[in-house]
């Protein structure tokens, strides 16, 4: 029987949490994955903050954890926990804690419940058991420490501002396919905490943005290029780098989703190399409503329709 985590659970989360999947790129390297903590921290502030956890307590035992996301209708499957390497049985279990996942998520009006997976890995088989399709495939680099990386002098590469919303997502929009638009978040502007955001503007139109998120264990950057921008590419990401400071010393990871896959030359020429690559997988928790069924139109011509008799004052005086 799966149900969701209390304190009875906290020993075998304990147990676990290092014989565990991450299924969330970017939590899993800028801030590590901290099972326990999360669990704790959700059960406490009763979901405001941390994850979502659902244990099967019987043995073997396990548990997955997912985190919803406030920007969109959606919930990352962040960890789940054995992994599949820890023997026959796994797959039917992370099926059935996949479901319970899918049905909290539906349960607070969430619309999809996405996974990454190590791509061609055994985890998207489980994943396309559970009900989830890939929508995109992403590759993430890693930066050489010890690269050169000048940022040129002559791009302008300013912080976003709210006003830069519309013409960041026009961009997103007019460059991303319409498949991966269904995994993915709308970009957005950030200007405070661990995350900060950049666009460069030519002639009024947004032509690349750039999203820098910092954690303890390392930073995230995602990028994102109009195919008319080709040239600034490696400027942009030159200038991110700039951002973060010389004195910056945990790992830089960029992505780099496959419909941008022409942005991989110019990282490499930075210094980054590749790390992984993984396939972004989404399960859809919104049925459609079924049409209501219409009253044939020959019951409306064969029906006797009559309408009350009324008697004018004029015929009753005469």
């Amino acid at each position: 029987m799966i149900r969701p985590f209390d304190l009875r659970d906290v020993s075998l989360v304990a147990q676990l949490e290092n014989q565990g999947t991450p299924l969330y790129s970017e939590l899993a390297l800028t801030r590590g994955t901290r099972p326990l903590q999360s669990a704790l921290t959700g059960f406490f502030s009763l979901h405001n903050r941390g994850d979502y956890t659902f244990v099967s307590p019987d043995s073997p035992g396990g548990f997955a954890q997912m985190r919803p996301r406030t920007t969109a209708p959606r919930a990352i499957v962040t960890f789940i926990a054995p992994g599949l390497a820890a023997g026959n049985g796994m797959a039917d279990m992370w099926t059935q804690l996949l479901e319970s996942l899918a049905t909290a998520a539906g349960e607070l009006g969430l619309q999809q419940l996405v996974a990454e997976a190590p791509e061609d890995g055994p985890e998207m088989t489980v994943l396309h058991r559970a009900g989830f399709a890939i929508m995109l495939r992403q590759d993430i680099l890693r930066f050489k420490p010890g690269s050169a990386a000048e940022p040129p002098g002559d791009l302008n590469l300013r912080p976003c501002v709210e006003t830069d919303a519309w013409g960041i997502q026009q961009l997103y929009l007019n460059t991303a396919p319409r498949l991966a638009q269904q995994a993915e978040a709308l970009p957005r502007p950030h200007r405070s905490g661990a995350t900060r955001s950049y666009v460069l503007e030519e002639n009024g139109e947004v032509m690349a943005y750039l999203e820098i998120r910092r954690g303890a264990s390392g930073a995230w950057l995602n990028t994102l290029v109009h195919p008319q921008a080709e040239q600034h590419a490696r400027g942009v990401v030159a200038l991110g780098l700039a951002r973060l400071g010389h004195r910056w010393s945990a790992p830089i990871y960029c992505c780099v989703r496959r419909y941008q896959d022409w942005l991989g030359h110019p990282l490499q020429s930075l210094g980054f190399e590749s790390s992984s690559s993984t396939a972004v997988m989404v399960k859809r928790l919104v049925v459609p409503v079924a049409e209501p069924e219409r009253v044939p139109a020959s019951v409306l011509v064969h029906s006797k329709v009559t309408t009350p008799i009324v008697h004018s004052q004029d015929s009753h005086s005469s």
